[in-house]
This record gives C-alpha cells, structure tokens and sequence, in this order.
C-alpha cells in the first residue's frame, strides 16, 4: 500500500496518507481561486482511517455557494499559512487534501473538473477530464425554488442553446417542463440528457419532478431502454 506525505510550506504540519485516493478533481470556483492564489484548485479525497495529522493548524469555515450551503472546515498552518486539507462537519469520514501539498508530479491525476465555466480560457484539459459547470443553473433556481416552473423552461432552453455540451442543463430543463405539463418537450431533453450520460436514465426514474409525465408512453419507453 502506498504512503505518501503531504506538508505546509514551513514543514511545521504534515499529513501522511496511506492507500490511493477515492478521487481527485480540479474545482475553478472564484473561492478556490482565491483560497490558493492558482487558477484552480486540486484535491484529492480521503477516508479518515487513510490518514494521520501532525502538526498544529489553525481553521477557517466558508459555506459552499451551492444549494447544499455544505460547511467546509479548511485548515491552516499557523506558522507559514498554508492551507493543506479540509474537512466537512457533515461528512465525518472524509478528509481533502491539497494535492500540491504533496509536492508530487506523479500523484494521480484529476477525473473532474467543477465549476467549468469559470476556468481560466488558457488551462487545458484532457478529455478524460469530466466537466462540470452546475453553477450555470444557479439564475434558474428561483424561479423553479417558486414554482414558475414554465418560465425555468424557458430560461433552460437559453442556457442549453448557450451550453450546448452540459448535460445536467438538459436534465434539469426537463424536470421544469415536465412540471409545466411540456411532455414533448421534457421528454426530448431528458433524451438529449441521458446521450450526454446514461446516468441521467436512473436519475429520472426516481425524481419526483417527472411524476406528472410518468404515465406518457414516451417517457416510460425512454426510462426502459
């Protein structure tokens, strides 16, 4: 089993870690940009079991922008500042670090990119790299959170002619022209949404949102394909 050891800049905290990560993703949220002074950041997620603090730090908590408003913990050395892993009060058996603190070329590389659409234009990613942009729906939310579900369709259908790439956009235009009794039309994105990733087909299978296309053969013959 692997061991590696992650470390602030002065050395003062450090981290080692046992076995390979379960993932490790790039995020260009504006937050990480400036978390790290980069124009990304790299994690790479932990069990607790896998790893073992020495050192003293110092916390910082920042609730997450997205619809979870999930409860970050990032920690600090006091001496250098460095912020090298995070956790999550929600998620006890989970710990992120900073992939730079392990000052490793090698170490496995990224499997996702979030927040998509805020990447810098001149960082290139290989297609292995999936992309996420959900932060592209956060205009649409209301008006959905509202039940205007019709005037969420329409704002999807400019986000997808815009976005032509992002399959959640799809999925999500969906749900609200389902809600606005759009069956056709539902039924066609949530179509383009599951060529795009045929996990969407298992997604729709158990949201609520489509409870009032449920019954149209079209949408159970797509579900059961």
């Amino acid at each position: 089993m692997p061991t590696r050891e992650a470390a602030c800049h002065c050395g003062q905290l450090r981290l080692e870690v046992s076995g390979e990560p379960f993932a490790v993703s790039i995020c260009n949220c504006l937050a990480c940009q400036r978390r790290t002074g980069s124009a990304f950041g790299m994690q790479a997620g932990f069990k607790t079991d896998q790893v073992e603090v020495t050192g003293r730090f110092n916390d910082y908590l920042r609730v997450s922008d997205e619809a979870d408003r999930k409860e970050h913990v990032f920690h600090f050395c006091p001496e250098c500042g460095s912020q090298v892993f995070y956790t999550e009060p929600t998620e006890p058996d989970l710990v992120v670090v900073s992939v730079g603190s392990f000052a490793d070329p090698s170490f496995p590389p990224p499997t996702e990119s979030g927040y998509d659409s805020r990447r810098h234009p001149w960082v290139g990613l290989p297609d292995s790299i999936h992309r996420f942009s959900t932060e592209l729906w956060d205009p649409v939310r209301p008006l959905y959170e509202a039940g205007r579900y019709a005037e969420a369709a329409d704002r999807g259908r400019q986000l997808i002619d815009a976005h032509p790439a992002e399959g959640y956009l799809y999925y999500n235009t969906a749900c609200c022209e389902s809600l606005a009794g759009r069956t056709d039309e539902a039924v066609e994105h949530l179509r383009r949404a599951i060529e795009i990733w045929e996990g969407c087909r298992d997604m729709a299978t158990a949201d609520a949102d489509f409870d009032p296309i449920r019954g149209d053969p079209s949408f159970q013959s797509l579900i059961r394909r």
